[in-house]
C-alpha cells in the first residue's frame, strides 16, 4: 500500500493536499506536527475531510518532529484522534512506555503503530531484531521500522528484517535507500510512504508518488517479481529505468528496475548480497564496468576482449557478463550508413572508445585512434590492430566517419567542441555525448553538410539488448525511444 504523508503548515492547504493524495493513496498519514497552533478543533477539521483511512502522527523534536509543545499536549492530540475515529495512530517507541501503554489499552477502533526511527545509520540485523521484539511487547497492531542508509547493502539488512516478521513497516530513508521505498512491498513490507511532490516530503528520501507508480509501477510489484537494476556510484541519475519498466508494463513482465547505489568500497557486499537475494540482473556503468568482472561466474567472449561488463544475467545463480555498449553503438551507426572497409575516426581512447573499438573492428572498419595523451591511444591501437595519431594530427585524415567518445561538449559546457568545424564537411558523425541530444559538434557537423547521429541512439540500443538478455523479448522500440527523449528533453 502506498502512504502519502500530508506535511502543509495550514489546515486549508492540507484539506487541498488531501483531496490530491486521495487519487493514488490507500492511506493518508496527517503529519500535524506540521500544522501551525494544531489543536483538537483542527484536528477535526482534517479528519472530516478524508475519505480514505488515515493515519494520525505527531512527531515530537526527540524525533526530528516539528511538535513544540509538552509531552502531555501531544499525547493528548493523539488520544483525541482516537476519539475522532482515526483508522490508526503512529506514536514513537522512545515515547513514555506507560503512555503508549495506556493509548494502546483505550485505542478503541483505532489501530495503534509504535514506530522507530534511527536517522543516522542502519543497525545490524541482530540489533534490528531485538528492536522488534522490544517494540511487540507493547502489542502494538503494527510495528514501523525506519532506519537511516549510509551504503546500498543497509537496504538488505530491512529486506531480511522484513523476511522474518509479518505485520511490519520497514525501509531506509536517504539517498542510499531508495531501492528500499520500492522494494520493500516485495518483501513483505505493509506500505511505503510516497511524497505528493518533491518539496513535500516529510523524510529523506521519499518518492514522489507519480514516480513511484508511473515510473516503477509499484502497484504491480509482488512477492514473485524479478528485480533488476543499474550498479553505479550515480545510479540515481540513470535513464534506464525509464526505458525498461515502461517496457515491463506493456508487456505484462513481472520485471522491476531499480537504481543500485553502489560506491567503489561496497561493490563486493553488494555483489554478495545480490547473489543471495537472487536478483535476476543489472546493467553495469561507472565506476564498476572492470572491477565488477571478479564477482561474475562467467564473461561472454566479446565482453572479456573489451575487459569491461556493462550487463550481468543471473541465471540460476549463475552469473554472467556480457558488454552491449558496442552493440549499442554499432546498431546506431548501421542505420545511417554501412562499416564494412570505411574509414573511422575515433576521438579518445577511454572505456567507450575501447568498446566501441572493439565493435567496429568485428564490422571490418579502418580505425584511426586519436586522443590528447598518444600513449593511451597507442596501447588500444594495439590491441585493435589499428593505426593511432595526436588529436592535433587527425585533421591530416580523411575519414568517412567520425566518432567523438569524450565527453567535450556534455552539459554544462555545451559551447564546447572536439573538433574544427570546417573538418566535418559531407561525413558521418556521430557524438556518444546525449546531454544534450544535439551538442555542437552536431549542430555543426549537419551545417557542414554530415549525416549526424545522436548520442542517446547508443544509450537506446544497447539498452533493448539488455532487455533481451534479461527477459528473452523483443522490447517496444518506439516506446523506449518516447520515454528517453522525455527525460532528455527535460535537462
Amino acid at each position: 500500500m502506498i502512504c502519502i504523508p500530508i506535511t502543509s503548515s495550514s489546515v486549508e492547504k492540507a484539506i487541498q493536499d488531501i483531496k490530491e493524495s486521495e487519487k493514488s493513496a490507500d492511506l493518508i498519514e496527517l503529519r500535524i506536527d506540521y500544522i501551525r497552533d494544531i489543536c483538537d478543533k483542527k484536528l477535526g477539521q482534517l479528519l472530516k475531510k478524508t475519505t480514505k483511512k488515515v493515519i494520525v502522527a505527531c512527531r515530537p523534536g526527540f524525533c526530528q518532529g516539528n511538535f513544540k509543545k509538552s509531552e502531555s499536549e501531544r499525547i493528548s492530540l493523539l488520544k483525541r484522534a482516537v476519539d475522532l475515529k482515526a483508522s490508526y495512530i503512529d506514536i514513537e517507541f522512545k515515547t513514555d512506555k506507560q503512555e503508549i501503554l495506556e493509548l494502546i489499552e483505550n485505542k478503541k477502533n483505532s489501530k495503534i503503530i509504535i514506530s522507530y526511527h534511527d536517522f543516522k545509520r542502519t543497525p545490524e540485523i541482530d540489533v534490528l531484531e531485538k528492536k522488534v521484539k522490544d517494540v511487540k511487547r507493547l502489542n502494538p497492531n503494527l510495528i514501523k521500522i525506519v532506519t537511516y542508509a549510509n551504503s546500498i547493502n543497509d537496504n538488505f539488512k530491512i529486506f531480511d528484517l522484513l523476511r522474518k516478521n509479518n505485520d511490519l513497516i520497514s525501509f531506509c530513508m536517504g539517498l542510499y535507500g531508495h531501492m528500499s521505498r520500492v522494494l520493500s512491498k516485495k518483501y513483505g513490507s505493509v506500505l511505503t510512504y510516497s511524497s505528493l511532490s518533491m518539496d513535500k516530503e516529510s523524510a529523506p528520501g521519499q518518492i514522489p508518488v507519480p514516480e513511484l507508480t508511473k515510473v516503477y509501477n509499484y502497484n504491480l510489484i509482488n512477492p514473485d517479481t524479478d528485480v533488476l537494476g543499474v550498479i553505479g556510484s550515480h545510479a540515481e541519475n540513470s535513464l534506464s529505468k525509464y526505458l525498461h519498466n515502461a517496457n515491463f508494463k506493456k508487456q505484462n513482465l513481472n520485471f522491476i528496475y531499480v537504481p543500485f547505489k553502489v560506491s567503489e568500497n561496497d561493490l563486493c557486499e553488494f555483489m554478495a548480497n545480490f547473489r543471495r537475494f537472487g536478483l535476476s540482473g543489472a546493467a553495469v556503468t561507472i565506476p564498476h564496468k572492470i572491477n565488477v568482472m571478479q564477482f561474475l561466474d562467467k564473461t561472454e567472449k566479446t565482453a572479456k576482449e573489451i575487459a569491461a561488463v556493462n550487463t550481468i544475467v543471473n541465471k540460476n545463480n549463475r552469473l554472467k557478463g556480457y558488454n552491449t555498449d558496442y552493440i549499442g553503438a554499432v546498431t546506431a551507426l548501421e542505420n545511417k550508413t554501412t562499416l564494412s572497409n570505411k574509414k573511422v575516426l575515433v576521438i579518445g581512447a577511454g572505456g567507450a572508445a575501447r568498446a566501441i573499438c572493439f565493435g567496429l573492428k568485428r564490422k571490418k572498419a579502418a580505425i584511426v585512434i586519436a586522443n590528447r595523451t598518444i600513449g593511451k591511444a597507442e596501447k588500444l591501437a594495439e590491441e585493435i590492430d589499428c593505426r593511432s595519431c595526436f588529436l592535433e594530427e587527425m585533421y591530416k585524415e580523411d575519414p568517412d566517419i567520425i566518432i567523438n567518445t569524450t565527453s567535450v561538449g556534455m552539459y554544462p559546457d555545451e559551447d564546447k567542441t572536439v573538433v574544427k568545424k570546417e573538418f566535418l564537411k559531407e561525413r558521418v558523425v556521430f557524438d556518444i555525448v546525449y546531454r544534450p541530444m544535439v551538442t555542437r559538434l552536431l549542430k555543426e557537423a549537419k551545417e557542414m553538410g554530415s549525416e549526424i547521429i545522436k548520442g542517446y541512439e547508443m544509450l537506446l540500443y544497447q539498452g533493448i539488448e539488455q532487455y533481451r538478455l534479461w527477459t528473452g523479448k523483443d522490447p517496444d522500440e518506439e516506446l523506449m525511444r518516447k520515454k528517453l527523449k522525455e527525460q532528455l528533453g527535460k535537462k
